[in-house]
């Protein structure tokens, strides 16, 4: 099953990780997402992201197969 940006991705972020990060980049966009997708994954393994609710094992894993994947949209 593939992973898409749309169904699976954009739904992690919630409305507040989209606000705290809104002056670096756009959570809910895609290209601002698969842009940076390398350090946010770096951020979310660490848990330094989000920082109010750091990112379970299973959501960090499909993010990282997410980008694996090609960053399907």
């Amino acid at each position: 099953m593939a992973i898409s940006f749309a169904k699976d991705i954009k739904p992690l972020f919630t409305p507040t990780d989209q606000t705290h990060m809104e002056f670096m980049l756009d959570l809910w966009s895609y290209d601002d997402v698969k842009e940076n997708a390398e350090g946010i994954l770096d951020s979310v393994s660490n848990g330094r992201m989000p920082p109010d609710n750091p990112w379970a094992a299973d959501k960090v894993d499909i993010f990282k197969r997410w980008i694996q994947d090609g960053c399907q949209p």
